[in-house]
């Protein structure tokens, strides 16, 4: 069977992407409780448990471990890591920037590791997967620069439709891949409950509603297989807590390199998470001068909402 986690990461921040990763595991079967124990056991959980601003070691880990698991080339920089995981691949991903506004996401590629982490400890915290009889063969994401988000809400669209559309074009891209049924757990978006009223790629023919409720929604899928959405879905299920780990290690590094090109322009600068917090708060007024000087798109920058 195929099982795809789904989950999102940076819904709510001002800066940097919303990023939303698939990871498709490969097995004879599949069981929820067995495997989260055995996975928690090396360190793989929700990445609010795993991961933070700074502290990135065990995602950046697992996210290498996984790229050599499905057979990708092990990223010596971040635009190596981009190309392989990216939907639509870098092409896609800087066709909305202004030539102005380019230095800032792209004018800094790094070495990986870069966050203390290693292919060797990523190794270690797959083994438990590999005992289980579940293979990674797949890991993708997509990844919403705030040009592309505020454009969006631009033409009214919400931030959860938004989200909404990058799952439903994640769990496609893995049906492709692997032409069979899939079953596809994912984080419930925000507080949206009723998904069919939603969808935009899954046809409405296609579906038959099995469940809509609090905590959960659960949908079969004419020619795919199932679809779940489930409240803590990234602490009760691995494949979920794959994707929200890689997509935590992705947004991080995105934030790296931002913060990275304004170091350059003017060292006295903070180092923000793009969240709302103080420091982040002190980054956007105290770097206004010289955005301004650089002619920095604003939309490029910030999120509108």
């Amino acid at each position: 069977m195929n099982v795809l986690g789904v989950d999102e990461n940076g819904m709510g921040p001002r800066l940097g992407p919303l990023v939303a990763t698939a990871v498709l595991l490969r097995g004879r079967s599949y069981n929820a409780e067995r495997t989260r124990a055995a996975a928690k056991a090396t360190g793989i959980d929700d990445s609010k448990a795993t991961g933070a601003f700074g502290r990135m070691a065990a995602c950046e880990s697992l996210t290498l471990a996984l790229l050599e698991a499905v057979g990708e080339p092990i990223p010596r920089i971040v635009d190596d890591l981009l190309a392989s995981v990216a939907l639509g691949g870098l092409l896609d991903l800087r066709a909305p920037c202004p030539s102005t506004t380019r230095a800032q996401c792209w004018g800094d590629t790094f070495e990986l590791p870069a966050c203390g982490g290693s292919l060797e400890a990523g190794r270690t915290m797959l083994e438990p997967l590999a005992k289980l009889g579940l293979r990674p063969t797949r890991v993708r994401s997509a990844l919403l620069c705030p040009n592309v988000l505020n454009a969006e809400f631009e033409k009214g669209t919400s931030k959860l439709v938004i989200d909404l559309d990058a799952f439903e074009r994640l769990i496609l891209d893995a049906h492709r891949a692997t032409g069979t049924r899939i079953e596809a757990l994912c984080g419930m978006v925000g507080g949206m409950r009723n998904y069919g009223a939603y969808f935009q790629h899954l046809r409405a023919e296609d579906i038959t509603v099995q469940a809509e409720e609090r905590k959960f929604a659960l949908y079969s899928v004419r020619g795919l297989g199932r679809v779940r959405f489930e409240v803590d879905a990234d602490a009760l299920h691995t494949p979920v807590a794959l994707a929200s780990m890689v997509g935590k290690y992705l947004r991080e590094l995105w934030m790296e390199r931002q913060n990275r090109f304004y170091a350059s322009q003017d060292p006295s600068l903070p180092m923000p998470s793009g969240y709302h917090d103080p420091v982040t708060a002190r980054f956007v007024e105290a770097s206004a001068p010289l955005r301004r000087r650089l002619h920095i798109a604003d939309t490029c920058f910030e999120r509108t909402r």
